[in-house]
């Protein structure tokens, strides 16, 4: 499922960058366009918020931080469930 749901997110970014070019949807292109800003800027915190999980996950950093702006919580959901719990 995990996979699928990459490919669906690559398809959306291709789709994206093609939309500047060649608006996909005539008028109603405008959609695109802000989901893929709305996807960039969630993207970019989960870079912040798991800077410390990418540089120990990734030998080159910035390969992690462009899968994680590629999928976001598909890649970052595994490093979630590895948190440390807080001390009472």
């Amino acid at each position: 499922m995990t996979m699928l749901l990459k490919i669906v997110q690559l398809s959306f970014w291709v789709a994206f960058i093609i939309n500047f070019a060649f608006p996909l949807l005539g008028e109603n292109s405008q959609w695109i366009t802000w989901i893929g800003i709305g996807l960039l800027v969630a993207h970019g915190l989960e870079c912040i918020v798991f800077r410390k999980d990418i540089h120990r996950e990734y030998k080159n950093p910035l390969e992690g931080y462009l899968v994680v702006l590629l999928f976001g919580v598909l890649r970052t959901g595994e490093w979630i469930g590895k948190k440390p719990s807080q001390p009472n």
